[in-house]
């Protein structure tokens, strides 16, 4: 069942850093999962959003920003994320490879 709450993260631009939200779809690029998979996956190794930024912080993606449908929130929205890095590996999977988490199918 996937979730529709969003995750902020800041991102870095030429000029100036900016939080944005990132709803499940968008979050699914950078994580390799849904939110409540990397909730579920933080809560078993605690350390894990810690790592997870440093995985992602240097990263290079190419964002599509929108403006909120709702008058009164204050940040831009992420509509499309797309790794500029033919070589990007989803979040998930370098944690899954750092903690030696294994999944069984």
């Amino acid at each position: 069942m996937e979730s529709d709450k969003p995750t902020t993260i800041s991102i870095a631009t030429d000029t100036k850093v900016k939080v944005v939200i990132c709803f499940d779809r968008a979050a699914r690029v950078f994580f390799g999962c849904s939110a409540d998979e990397f909730f579920h996956f933080a809560k078993l190794h605690p350390f894990a959003a810690m790592t997870a930024s440093k995985v992602l912080q240097g990263q290079m993606f190419r964002l599509t920003l929108s403006k909120p449908k709702n008058g009164n929130a204050q940040h831009l929205r992420v509509s499309s994320v797309v790794p500029l890095s033919s070589g990007y590996r989803p979040t998930i999977e370098a944690l899954r490879e750092m903690y030696g988490v294994s999944i069984v199918s």
